[in-house]
């Protein structure tokens, strides 16, 4: 019977740690505010160009993604303590979707891993693929060899959690056209014509004095 008691009173007591704590899994109440800051391409075009073939081969389209996790409400009561360990935020997973305001079919979204670790109020960043290399030997993209552009908007959802088991996600998005671009040195400038080289002048003969 005291055993009972015991154990009651410590499944009691844990209990109310709990509640006074930070939530569980899955509630989505953490007490960090994850954001994405900023999505450019490693080319630095905007939009993105996303060049179907380039010389003859397919390749992957990659940005660089800078994320930051903020404590909400840092000085409010609504935060039941200050930032901790269990406040780090890890993403393990992103998913990428096209838009097209004209309606006009897109490729085919998809899911990828990551694995990318955020301190309680800093920045983080890394490299994502957004465009696959083999989404361009298919339709709609495959069609733009032969010419033609399709503007689309690229939104990238990135999934993970905190140390508390707690579900965290944020979204951002990029502007991309794809087509089949110029390659790298086709279509450039001319280059400068080489320097024509000036004549030197043919001395004049000497006159042979007569005797």
């Amino acid at each position: 019977m005291k055993l009972f008691i015991g154990l009651s009173i410590l499944a009691l007591f844990i209990g109310l740690m709990i509640g006074c704590g930070k939530p569980g899994p899955g509630d989505n109440f953490t007490s960090s505010l994850l954001t994405v800051t900023s999505i450019t391409d490693t080319a630095g075009n905007v939009p993105l160009q996303s060049d179907v073939l380039t010389s003859g081969a397919l390749t992957d389209d990659i940005v660089t993604v800078t994320l930051r996790s903020e404590s909400k409400d840092p000085n409010g009561a609504t935060t039941p303590l200050d930032p901790g360990p269990l406040d780090n935020i890890t993403l393990t997973q992103y998913r990428v979707d096209y838009l097209r305001t004209d309606g006009g079919p897109v490729p085919a979204s998809f899911n990828s891993n990551m694995n990318l670790f955020l301190a309680p109020n800093t920045e983080a960043s890394t490299n994502i693929v957004i465009i696959r290399a083999f989404d361009k030997n298919r339709s709609p993209l495959v069609e733009l060899r032969d010419g033609g552009e399709i503007f689309a908007t690229v939104l990238i959802t990135f999934f993970g959690e905190d140390g508390f088991g707690n579900d965290v996600s944020t979204s951002g998005s990029i502007s991309v056209s794809f087509g089949n671009f110029p390659d790298q040195g086709a279509g450039g400038p001319s280059p400068a014509p080489s320097p024509v080289p000036i004549p030197t002048a043919t001395p004049a003969p000497t006159a042979t004095p007569t005797s």
